[in-house]
């Protein structure tokens, strides 16, 4: 009867063994992380999420909390309590799309303001401030035309090769003995 429990006893001490040599377990890192969950309510007056008891009963039902509905009564306008308005999603348009007279101004567009840039720091416009001129020249011109340029490939080389036209004239401008 000793044998047993005896055997009992070594499979226990080569248990504890084989587990102390294995590798442990980290439950954190391979199981999948849950996704947070917002807690209380989104308000689509002044855009917050608020906590429950910020909301009326009608604000629950309407998504707006109780400060934005005061204010409301009160006669403020909603758009008064907006930081700023929201952004309008609008289709964008590819470059390669724009007929020849919206190519002809954008071209005008990118010398005019190339030239300001090259008068005022006297450098070519390279990485940031290349996308810096990018950016207000799309949005001058969506300004000006209502059209969106999408940002793409084809934009990016017109833009390239235009500001190195306009910056090899403006050089030929200034150093005309070196034509030749």
């Amino acid at each position: 009867m000793y044998f047993p429990v005896f055997s009992f006893r070594i499979l226990t001490a080569i248990e504890i063994i084989c587990r102390y040599l294995q590798p442990e377990k980290k439950f954190d890192n391979q199981m999948a992380k849950k996704k947070k969950k917002q807690q209380g309510h989104y308000c689509r007056i002044c855009g917050d999420y608020k906590a429950n008891e910020k909301f009326s009963g009608k604000g629950h039902a309407q998504h707006i909390c109780k400060s934005c509905m005061s204010a409301m009564r009160s006669g403020k306008n909603p758009e008064d309590i907006l930081p700023e308005p929201l952004p309008v999603n609008r289709k964008t348009t590819r470059f390669k799309k724009l007929d020849k007279e919206g190519k002809s101004v954008l071209k005008a567009f990118i010398s005019e303001m190339v030239t300001e840039y090259w008068h005022e720091n006297r450098q070519i416009p390279f990485a940031e401030s290349f996308s810096e001129l990018k950016k207000y020249i799309i949005g001058t011109y969506d300004e000006e035309y209502g059209i969106l340029l999408k940002d793409d490939a084809e934009l990016k080389t017109y833009f390239q090769t235009h500001t190195i036209t306009t910056i090899n004239k403006l050089l030929k401008e200034e150093n005309p003995e070196n034509e030749g």
